[in-house]
């Protein structure tokens, strides 16, 4: 009966886990962020997404978001103080807008920088939403979908802490 029981609530549970993925998640949950199933594969050269972006030396982030994501982002952006103050570059899957935190903002319909920073497509099959953390060496330390990248600044924040 113990076990019955047991059994129940672990389906609960996984029940209650599915119903809260949403279309910007990472179709497998082992995927999305913490993202530690990517460490196998890191790190790897990261491409170049601007001119200066990656610098040897510095830090960086790559965020990757959709356009009705850009001001929460930018928002939440110019109120964080992220350790080290790495280089911030906004890859925008649309039209782009002015950011007024000290982020560069680039345009990339096509999804060929996402693609080329290894970020899995989302359940929706649409643009990649989340971010990459690119080392001072100028590989990628970590990358993963998040959604809710401008609610958690504060695990970009203590994942460059430990890069």
């Amino acid at each position: 009966m113990v076990w019955l029981v047991v059994a129940v609530g672990f389906g609960v549970l996984l029940a209650v886990a599915r119903a809260s993925a949403g279309p910007l998640d990472d179709p497998d949950p082992a995927h999305q962020r913490p993202g530690l199933l990517d460490l196998g594969e890191l790190p790897v050269p990261a491409p170049p997404v601007s001119d200066g972006v990656p610098t040897p030396g510095r830090e960086a982030v790559v965020f990757f978001v959709r356009p009705a994501q850009l001001p929460a982002l930018c928002g939440a952006l110019a109120d964080a103080d992220l350790a080290g103050q790495p280089d911030l570059v906004v890859v925008v899957a649309g039209p782009v807008a002015p950011c007024p935190a000290d982020a560069a903002v680039l345009a990339d319909r096509g999804g060929r920088l996402a693609d080329a920073y290894g970020l899995r497509p989302p359940a929706d099959r649409g643009a990649p939403v989340g971010y990459a953390v690119v080392d001072e060496a100028g590989r990628i330390r970590y990358r993963t979908l998040d959604p809710e990248v401008d609610e958690l600044l504060g695990e970009v924040d203590t994942i460059l802490r430990a890069t």
